[in-house]
């Protein structure tokens, strides 16, 4: 029986993470066929975030002080779950259920065929967006794709979506090379992947804006783009190879 963990970041969710975590639960407990493992990442919370999940039973909680920012937090479930948990699959996803939960099953058919990054999109054309972002925030994610697309020219139209799936290899590839902790490591993750021939896929999925959510204002849409150009700089730190990737692009 296969193992999947799914990472939770969390940052100040005292007031939804523990519902969010049931609702995860309840989920899973109708899926036989796998060993789920479901791992809050405490990052650095300044609330009571980590006393919740480490009160809850049958959950692998992370916790850490400074905080580090998403990008940090994910990586550190990562790491926890393949190296402690030894799983076959991470699939991450944020800790307001923003995406519908039937995207798990979705991914895991994607991963077992293959794929070793799956990449959740709200805007691919199969998507259902239940609940709209406030104008302002479309009009930031709106640039961020144009930006994004014309920089790195990935075979998708999201990046930024919180979900997504990978297996050990991609895993394991993205510790090695991350440099990035905010909120363009999603960014970075799918460029990892892509300088190094990796399989990747676009899922299509059920998505609702989370009102609550503050993760679009200016300083860190700034720090955002300026974290692009800094991915784009590091490209050829991001191989394994520099003169094995170029043949691989190449078709070779």
């Amino acid at each position: 029986m296969k193992r999947i963990a799914l990472v939770i970041p969390c940052y100040n969710e005292e007031k939804d993470i523990a519902a969010s975590i049931e609702k995860i639960k309840e989920f899973l407990s109708d899926i036989k066929d796998y060993q789920f493992f479901i791992v809050p990442v405490d990052d650095g919370s300044k609330d009571s975030t980590k006393a919740i999940i480490t009160s809850i039973k049958d959950i692998n909680p992370i916790s850490y002080s400074p905080n580090r920012g998403k990008g940090g937090a994910v990586k550190a479930g990562i790491e926890y779950s393949f190296n402690e948990l030894n799983v076959d699959y991470v699939i991450f996803m944020d800790a307001d259920l923003s995406t519908d939960l039937l995207a798990i099953k979705k991914c895991i058919d994607l991963l077992e065929k293959n794929y070793g990054l799956v990449v959740a999109s709200r805007y691919n054309p199969d998507s259902l967006i239940k609940v709209k972002q406030p104008f302002k925030r479309r009009l930031i994610s709106k640039c961020s794709r144009i930006i994004i697309s014309s920089m790195f020219h990935f075979k998708l139209k999201d990046t930024q979506c919180g979900f997504k799936g990978m297996n050990k290899e991609i895993g394991q590839l993205f510790l090695d090379k991350s440099k990035i902790n905010g909120f363009s490591f999603d960014v970075e993750l799918i460029y990892i992947a892509k300088l190094n021939g990796k399989k990747y896929v676009s899922m299509p999925v059920t998505w609702a804006n989370d009102e609550k959510s503050t993760v679009s204002g200016f300083k860190t849409s700034m720090r955002f783009f300026k974290d692009l150009f800094k991915i784009k700089r590091w490209k050829k730190e991001y191989l394994i190879k520099w003169f094995f990737s170029l043949l691989i692009k190449s078709g070779f």
